[in-house]
């Protein structure tokens, strides 16, 4: 091909590329207000992580992440704690509360190397049964 014809089409390429990388950017953005499109009534189980304590408690999803959103340090990897509604120490967490046997734990409590949403008591994990259901349909079994 000419070098003539190879230019306009390279910058074309380039166009085509910085415009999906654009549309992309700006789909995955979400806007400011994503935590009011949050449902008043959909919940969020914590935990208190104070040893005295060990609450744990709905709350509602909305509450939880406009609460973090007040006193996150944008320097910091994780969220940081709440109050806790019991004993009043920056001790909540968000956990989960396991659908076989109801205790509620924070994730990640099976280890690193394991499903976070993993329970130490009865050892299930949504996540991998889901996996699991999804490969024997996919296998016919």
């Amino acid at each position: 091909m000419e070098e003539s014809k190879k230019k306009p089409i390279m910058i074309g390429v380039i166009i085509v590329c910085l415009a999906v990388a654009g549309i992309i950017t700006y789909s995955r953005s979400g806007g400011g207000d994503s935590i009011d499109s949050i449902p008043d009534e959909e919940m969020v189980w914590v935990k208190c992580n104070n040893p005295a304590c060990k609450t744990e408690y709905q709350m509602s999803k909305k509450a939880y992440y406009k609460n973090i959103a007040e006193i996150a340090n944008v320097m910091s990897p994780t969220a940081p704690p709440l109050v806790c509604e019991k004993c009043g120490e920056n001790s909540v967490f968000l956990a989960e509360k396991c659908p076989k046997c109801g205790v509620v734990f924070f994730s990640n409590a099976a280890g690193p190397n394991d499903f976070s949403d993993r329970c130490p008591e009865c050892g299930f994990s949504a996540t991998e049964d889901s996996r699991d259901r999804r490969k024997k349909e996919m296998s016919g079994g």
